[in-house]
């Protein structure tokens, strides 16, 4: 579903750099064939071309500075990506290893799990650079996966500290356990938003350079 969205803005963004860039490039050339023949062969009752050649200067100007701006926004999203896609791969890891496994119910006892980290999401929703049209989808999806990341990190403190701080029996280290585990429960739904997270930069944002060589650490 992501993919017939993501085509048109591909499509629009590469015509738009080749829009601008033409458009400075035609600029100058036209500036220059102008200052050319004002020098050459224009008498001096043509000084009505020098307002003209500046004018085209300023607006070849202006369209790349523009252009440039587009540019750096343009990096900036890459290396946001990058981080996002690296951080993915990290919170498999966690979400797959052993610091998540069941408990032995024949001699089930307290543990530390590991936290999810969530630095790159909280980094690119603070800076902004998918704020643009066509990026409303990885927006919602990094606001749930955060904040779920956030609402489970905070209740391993939690049930961390009921185990570490008293002496707890282990039908409720048991219990506290398959609350966590049971389908549907937060870290079944963490997984879904995490295999949902990885669906659309696979499918949206592979194109771009270095992303999908990330995402294919995943296997």
């Amino acid at each position: 579903m992501s993919r017939p969205t993501g085509l048109p803005t591909r499509l629009l963004s590469r015509l738009s750099r080749q829009f601008f860039a033409a458009v400075t490039l035609a600029c100058l050339l036209t500036a220059l064939g102008i200052c050319v023949w004002w020098v050459t062969v224009a008498d001096d009752a043509d000084s009505h071309f020098e307002p003209a050649a500046s004018g085209l200067a300023l607006v070849a100007a202006v369209t790349g500075v523009y252009a440039e701006r587009r540019a750096a926004a343009r990096e900036r999203r890459a290396q946001a990506l990058h981080s996002l896609a690296d951080e993915l791969v990290k919170n498999t890891e966690l979400l797959t290893g052993a610091g998540f496994a069941p408990l032995d119910p024949r001699a089930p006892r307290a543990r530390v799990h590991p936290r999810l980290v969530q630095s790159a999401t909280d980094a690119a929703l603070v800076s902004g650079v998918f704020s643009e049209p066509g990026h409303e989808e990885l927006l919602t999806l990094l606001h749930r996966w955060r904040d779920g990341v956030h609402d489970f990190n905070r209740r391993l403190d939690l049930a961390e500290l009921r185990t570490y701080v008293s002496e707890v029996p282990a039908a409720e280290l048991l219990a506290i356990d398959e609350a966590m585990h049971r389908e549907g429960g937060r870290l079944d739904g963490l997984r879904r938003l995490r295999a949902a997270l990885e669906e659309l930069l696979r499918g949206r944002y592979a194109e771009q350079p270095g992303v999908a060589a990330r995402l294919d650490r995943l296997g």
